[in-house]
């Protein structure tokens, strides 16, 4: 292998919609593409080409044209395997089942250490683990079943901060058009609780409790002063909450074990109860707040946003590629 021929990192991806775990897979490919002397390549599996899915794809893998998109993997002796989730049934169903090349697994969530699930399971297998957040990779070494190195690399957004006015708040906060939006998809129920205690007290909110296309959610939020963020009962990092701070938000959101390490109850949102009467109380009570109350909480969302961006991220995994090999035998 020369420096003129690139190491190939292969990914796979099935598609069914644009979801966060999607789009971060999406943003290591494109840390790979930036990376000198490595390349990526992507094999899909599950719906034709049709329109839909071309423009998800152009959005998606912005760097993926051929020869980067595949029809399938085809690794040579040095390249890399990038697996996340139920990625590691493709090399065993092409017959890549040996451990040969070195695998890089990104774990998203916190699925992967309840015990007698595939994702469990899958904990055996040797690899280079990435975790995006300190939560997930405190869960994981808890197992005792991780075979290889267990990283944290902290998910980075691909969403810029706002711009802030003279009192650390988004330019043009108070002429935003919509008082609160709800982020509930994850949790229907409880987001229509929310939503009717909100329309009893004459509150102008939005309601999202359904999967909306990602540019759309992105501009809703944009246009809201407060967003309540809903997350699933346990995640393993929640970036909608991020993007919200980045949107410029007071957000309001629940603990779901892997946001602890950036969102901070008082400092930069408000952490409520997973109940329609707590999170109604601080959704009010944020809405309420004069801009000196809600200055401070912006400038630290603001610098919660700076130090989770794609550079930082990218930065973090360049030096696991320039060393995978040392780790790969250390593993």
């Amino acid at each position: 292998m020369t420096r003129e021929t690139p190491r190939k990192v292969w990914f796979h991806r099935g598609y069914r919609r644009v979801t966060g775990g999607q789009v971060k897979v999406s943003h290591y490919f494109g840390h790979v593409l930036r990376m000198p002397g490595f390349a990526p390549m992507i094999a899909f599996a599950g719906a034709p080409l049709d329109a839909s899915y071309a423009r998800t794809l152009r959005e998606l893998w912005p760097a993926g044209r051929d020869p980067a998109i595949v029809d399938h993997w085809e690794p040579g002796r040095h390249d890399l395997f990038f697996l996340a989730g139920v990625d590691w049934r493709y090399p065993e169903k092409r017959g890549f089942g040996t451990p040969d090349n070195p695998r890089i697994n990104l774990i998203q969530g916190l699925r992967h250490v309840r015990e007698g699930t595939e994702l469990y399971g899958y904990l055996a297998e040797r690899a280079v683990r990435i975790c995006v957040s300190p939560e997930v990779a405190e869960a994981l070494r808890a197992t005792g079943r991780a075979r290889g190195p267990v990283l944290t690399i902290p998910n980075g957004i691909d969403v810029e901060p706002f711009e802030p006015d003279g009192e650390g708040a988004p330019a043009g906060y108070g002429h935003r058009p919509r008082p609160i939006a709800i982020a509930g998809y994850k949790s229907p129920e409880l987001a229509r609780g929310l939503s009717e205690r909100l329309r009893a007290a004459g509150i102008a909110h939005l309601l999202l409790d359904a999967f909306v296309e990602r540019s759309a959610f992105l501009a809703h939020l944009a246009e809201s002063r407060v967003a309540v963020c809903l997350p699933y009962a346990e995640e393993g990092f929640y970036m909608p909450a991020l993007e919200a701070m980045a949107l410029g938000c007071l957000v309001v959101t629940l603990d779901c074990v892997g946001n602890r390490a950036f969102c901070r109850h008082r400092e930069n949102c408000l952490v409520a109860e997973p109940c329609p009467e707590s999170l109604f109380r601080a959704a009010t009570r944020a809405l309420a707040m004069s801009a000196a109350e809600r200055g401070p909480l912006h400038r630290r969302a603001r610098d919660t946003v700076a130090s989770h961006s794609l550079e930082a991220e990218r930065r973090r995994f360049h030096a696991v590629l320039a060393d995978i090999d040392h780790l790969w035998r250390e593993g």
